[in-house]
This record gives structure tokens, C-alpha cells and sequence, in this order.
């Protein structure tokens, strides 16, 4: 949530920058670049930090065991 708040802040002083000096883009546009990769990075990180592991899905998906009926091994062939 911060990297998305520091982007929008940037965006935010670079337009109030540019409605009083017109030289202002060319300092903000790269600070507006580094603002959005570490807002992605930060993004992506949480998202993985989310995911989990897929060894874990994988070990939790074969432990499970799973019953059929007769009408599944039907529909199932």
C-alpha cells in the first residue's frame, strides 16, 4: 500500500510542480519513474509474500485424499 501512495504522491508534486514551473517535468519524470518501480516491486514482493510456496501446494494437494462415487468414475471416464 505505501509503494501506491508514494507513486500517487509523486504524481501528485509533479502536476502541482508543473502548474507553477514549467521545468519541473524534467526533474519529475524520472523521480516519477523510481516511484513506480518501487511501487511495483513493492506490489509484486506482497503479492508473492501471498502466494506461498508451491512445493507446499503441491505436498498439501497429494496428502489430500479425495473420494469418488460410483456416477464420478462414470463422468470421470
Amino acid at each position: 500500500m505505501a509503494p501506491l501512495v508514494l507513486a500517487i504522491f509523486t504524481l501528485l508534486v509533479l502536476a502541482t510542480g508543473a502548474a507553477f514551473v514549467w521545468g519541473t517535468p524534467i526533474l519529475g519524470i524520472p523521480l516519477l519513474i523510481i516511484a513506480l518501480i518501487v511501487g511495483a516491486v513493492g506490489f509484486f514482493a506482497g503479492r508473492a509474500k501471498r502466494a506461498g510456496d508451491i512445493k507446499t501446494e503441491l505436498d498439501d494437494a497429494k496428502a489430500q485424499k479425495t473420494e469418488f462415487t460410483e456416477r464420478d468414475r462414470q463422468t470421470l471416464a
